[in-house]
């Protein structure tokens, strides 16, 4: 099968609808499929990546360090490019990126099916009013019509699916997030009590760094041994190493910014991930990172924790939204054993299979109306 990806970012830019992209092109194309990327960047250019074809495209008026805008005139050259390398479906991901809804423009021109991923939860939250009314009205407007025009929608979580309903009132197939396997040890069993703890993410309002900071000194006083380190950057950088000098925790809290997904793994083993994130989060496939790697997670209650916890694995999560419920979720999870198996359909091999079958139903459906 010929498909493309029509999104907005793509490695060397990281995030979770980043790594997603990236991890199931990657599958898609060692499977025998033919994968084409298009995506924006500072510069214009393309290039062969890991036998994946990536064209970028010029980006404009960046806001903040996601969202981008194309050239006028893109639609038309994508509907093109279509066209000449036969393309048999387009994957397009998250309503509110221009992309998404150049990719299901471009596809319906070049009469090629469309199938929209979904990863947010709910609308954006922002600490802006203007941002968040902004956002609210891109979902209401171009969002809904990206989930009620594509030829299939899928959400990465049960909480995914219902905003879907919500928002649009189209009935979105559950397509949960997955991760590559990582390299087994030759010594991988249950660890002692951790005292490691560990956050991932971008540093930026409501992902839960600086109560991250005030949980490391709750703990601090009465726990010499705890380790703690941050991996992750963003905006925000500046003012969660400013609270970490308010508190004295300069030699617990370790910052490390932005790391490779290979280090954040070898952070992540035997430790305890701290996920007090109050964004409107999709799947977190760090939450899979921590497991596959025998680690823990504390976590507010986000999409996806549940049905992990019902599957067995050490997923702790807090009763409430705050620091003392975390603080009783981080001390179970400190207690718990973690897991010495290897995750059962969690990893993309898993996945990429059920996306195929995804993408020929799309397809035959869009021959039939033909």
């Amino acid at each position: 099968m010929r498909i493309a990806f029509v999104v907005n970012n793509y490695p060397p830019k990281t995030g979770g609808v980043e790594t997603h992209v990236h991890s199931l092109a990657r599958r898609l194309r060692s499977s025998g499929h033919e994968i084409l990327v298009i995506t924006l960047a500072d510069v214009a250019g393309a290039s062969s990546e890991e036998g994946i074809e990536v064209i970028r495209m010029r980006e404009h008026l960046r806001v903040g360090d996601v969202l981008g805008f194309p050239s006028p005139g893109t639609t038309r050259r994508i509907a093109r490019l279509l066209k000449e390398r036969r393309i048999d479906a387009v994957s397009v991901h998250t309503r509110f990126f221009p992309m998404t809804w150049i990719g299901l423009r471009a596809g319906r021109r070049a009469g090629t099916a469309v199938v929209h991923t979904e990863h947010g939860s709910d609308h954006v939250v922002s600490p802006s009013a203007l941002i968040s009314m902004a956002s609210r009205m891109v979902d209401r407007t171009l969002g809904r019509h990206v989930l009620r025009a594509a030829d299939e929608v899928l959400g990465v979580s049960e909480s995914v699916t219902g905003f879907v309903r919500r928002l649009s009132g189209r009935e979105a197939r559950v397509f949960y997030n997955a991760i590559d396997a990582s390299p087994r040890p030759a010594t991988s069993g249950r660890f002692p009590r951790a005292d490691r703890l560990v956050f991932v993410g971008r540093l930026v309002a409501g992902k839960g760094a600086d109560v991250f900071v005030d949980l490391v000194a709750e703990l601090a006083a009465e726990n010499p041994g705890l380790e703690s380190v941050m991996l992750g950057d963003g905006p925000d950088r500046a003012g969660i190493e400013e609270r970490i000098r308010r508190a004295g925790l300069e030699a617990r809290i370790a910052v490390r910014g932005r790391v490779s997904a290979e280090e954040v793994r070898r952070e992540l083993r035997g430790a305890i991930l701290v996920n007090p994130t109050t964004l409107a989060e999709g799947f977190q496939t760090t939450l899979l990172e921590a497991l596959d790697v025998d680690g823990r997670v504390a976590t507010y209650d986000v999409p996806g924790a549940r049905l992990l916890r019902e599957q067995g694995y050490p997923v702790m999560i807090a009763a409430r939204r705050d620091l003392g419920a975390l603080l009783e979720a981080v001390d179970a999870a400190r207690n718990a054993d973690s897991g010495d198996a290897r995750l059962h359909g969690w990893y993309w091999e898993d996945r990429a299979d059920e996306y195929v079958e995804t993408l020929a139903r799309s397809v035959q459906g869009r021959s039939r109306m033909g």
